[in-house]
C-alpha cells in the first residue's frame, strides 16, 4: 500500500466515523454524558479532514 493509498483510507474511515457519529447524534443514540466528548471527537476529526482538503488543493 502506498501513502496515496494509506492517506485515502484513512480519509475514508474519518469520513464514516463522522457520519455514523453524526447519524447517533441526530437520532439521540448517544448518552448525554458522552455526547460532549464525542462532540469534541467529531470537531477535531472533521479539523484534520479540514486540513487534508486544504493540503491537497
Amino acid at each position: 500500500m502506498t501513502g496515496d493509498d494509506a492517506d485515502h483510507g484513512a480519509e475514508y474511515h474519518l469520513r464514516e466515523a463522522l457520519r455514523h457519529l453524526n447519524e447517533a447524534r441526530e437520532t439521540g443514540d448517544l448518552r448525554k454524558t458522552n455526547d460532549v466528548a464525542l462532540e469534541e471527537v467529531s470537531d477535531t476529526v472533521a479539523s484534520v479532514l479540514n486540513e487534508y482538503d486544504q493540503d491537497g488543493q
